[in-house]
């Protein structure tokens, strides 16, 4: 007897729970980006970066100063590469990386010296550094295998490369 007022109840509460349509532009699923929107991102950072670096030599006359050019370039359709040059104080680096990026990050990843480099550094696939930048485009250097040659720019999330050129 119980058992049947248990069914009668449960068949009392005949309430379907209520399903509203959706019109097919609410059908998208999030965080979706089609391969054009995420190759526009990588593509912001084509283009010429410097930094400029300067400290006092170490007799406190003078200035010892180093200037980094980067340059990032289309390699085809889908991938990107670096080539970064130093030049100052005792030093003529130059420098060819591939590059792993995103819309709002980039890193740089040691492939092979250039031509007339003078010191060797660096091992294939090493990380030199990366930057990120921010929603008003402002870019931060995180500093890796390569450093900069003054103590108090070696700090990571710091601004240092400015892009001059697309």
């Amino acid at each position: 007897m119980a058992f049947a007022a248990v069914l009668i109840s449960c068949g009392k509460q005949e309430e379907v729970p209520k399903v509203e349509n959706q019109s097919s532009t609410q059908n998208i699923q999030p965080n979706t980006q089609s391969n054009t929107t995420k190759d526009i991102g990588k593509k912001w950072w084509i283009g010429r970066y410097t930094f400029d670096e300067s400290a006092k030599n170490v007799s406190g006359d003078g200035s010892q100063s180093w200037s980094y050019i980067l340059d990032v370039k289309p390699l085809d359709d889908e991938n990107l590469i670096a080539s970064l040059q130093i030049d100052g104080f005792q030093t003529m680096t130059r420098l060819e990386a591939k590059v792993n990026a995103t819309a709002m990050d980039i890193e740089f990843i040691f492939d092979k010296y250039g031509k007339d480099n003078m010191f060797e550094n660096y091992k294939k696939g090493d990380r030199l550094f990366a930057m990120m930048r921010n929603t008003e485009n402002v870019v931060m250097t995180n500093w890796d295998k390569l450093k900069p040659n003054v103590v108090t720019n070696q700090e990571g999330g710091k601004v240092m490369f400015r892009k001059v050129a697309s």
